[in-house]
């Protein structure tokens, strides 16, 4: 591989420098996961499902899975703060069936499950839309 410098002083061209660079990627598991304390409601019928979480993360229009169940939930309205380490979550289940209901069909029993951000339910440049950046590579380098 050649690496070029330019010589401080002269800075009349470069003069390459013998060198071997290694590059490579690791996967890590640094996705932010969010454990749901407690929850209700049983979504049957695109009704809302209630989750309390100990920190405020999800923003309203996100969608989030619940790791354990697989199913995933679309965020309707800001979260709110109930006491110091608990927030209100309002979700409705996201996908196409209007008769779906939360698994096992009673929303308490996801208690102690853990989310994970899946991504933004709304188009970009609309008036309330976030945005989060998720990498689960680290690069590494030597010389």
């Amino acid at each position: 591989m050649n690496v070029w410098t330019v010589d401080g002083e002269k800075r009349k061209g470069y003069k390459s420098i013998d060198s071997f660079t290694i590059e490579w990627d690791i996967k890590v598991n640094r996705i932010h996961k969010v454990k749901i304390t407690s929850s209700t409601g049983n979504g049957l019928n695109k009704s809302d499902v209630m989750f309390y979480m100990p920190e405020n993360y999800y923003n309203k229009f996100d969608v989030f899975i619940v790791e354990e169940t697989r199913q995933q939930f679309r965020i309707v309205n800001r979260p709110q703060r109930v006491a110091d380490n608990s927030w209100l979550v309002i979700a409705q289940i996201h996908d196409g069936l209007y008769e779906s209901e939360v698994a096992g069909g009673n929303a308490g029993d996801l208690a102690g499950y853990t989310t994970r951000f899946v991504t933004n339910y709304m188009p970009e440049l609309h008036e309330e839309g976030y945005v989060r950046y998720q990498s689960n590579l680290e690069k590494h380098r030597t010389l």
